[in-house]
Parts: structure tokens; sequence; C-alpha cells
């Protein structure tokens, strides 16, 4: 299976509108087309310490995003919980990581409504030590 096959898995979830995979070097996996334009910086932020985004928030493909839980060292839930402003939208952002890989995916829905999506591939590539 291609990269290009786990975005679609993701957005197969109903309130899933753009999903992507990154390394956590920066890198594209793979990504719709609204994640086209995240920069390895960003994929860094996202990445590393949520400390930093309490203060700043980070952007996600440029969209600026307001930090709300970081619940990545919860097993229940390995997601940090953004929100875009209100000029994007207020989408709800849930970005979990394995390994190697970071997941990102968006939606209009609750950022809940984004967890299990995220916590089955992120669970996936930790399970194959990706």
């Amino acid at each position: 299976m291609s990269w290009d096959a786990y975005i679609t898995q993701l957005k197969a979830t109903e309130t899933v509108t753009e999903a992507g995979i990154f390394g956590l070097d920066g890198s594209k996996w793979a990504s719709s087309e609204g994640l086209k334009d995240m920069t390895p910086e960003e994929v860094k932020v996202l990445a590393g310490d949520s400390s930093p985004m309490r203060c700043c928030g980070p952007k996600v493909a440029g969209k600026k995003c307001m930090l709300l839980t970081d619940d990545r060292d919860n097993n229940m839930s390995l997601c940090l919980h953004l929100k875009t402003s209100e000029k994007d939208g207020k989408l709800a952002v849930c970005v979990a990581k394995s390994k190697t890989a970071m997941v990102l995916v968006m939606g209009s829905g609750a950022g809940n409504q984004l967890t299990g999506a995220v916590f089955k591939m992120v669970t996936y590539l930790k399970e194959n030590s990706l």
C-alpha cells in the first residue's frame, strides 16, 4: 500500500477534510491537497515540545492554530489537539507521532471526532516500527 492509500483511509472518516503523513525530519510522505503547503519547519514544531505552542500557536499549512490540549502521552489518545483561527474556519486539528512519522488530520468536527482515525493510524505505524 502506498502512503497515498493511507491518506485515503484517514479521509474516509466523515469529519476529516485534510490528512497528511510526514517524517519527523519534516519530509512529506503523503498529503491531501489542503496540506500540500506544510513546511518542514511546521512539521518539526508540531512534532516537538508543546510548551512553546501555548503562547505562540503553531501553524498548519500556513494556518495559525491554537493549542487546546496535548494528550500525546495519553495512551488512549496520543494526540495533540489544535484549532485553526476563525479566519481559517475554526477547524479541528489532531496530530500524533510514531517512531519516525507524524500523522495530521484536519476537519470540521470536534477534535475527539478526529482522534479515532489518527489513533488507529499511529498505533499501526508504531506496531510496525515506523
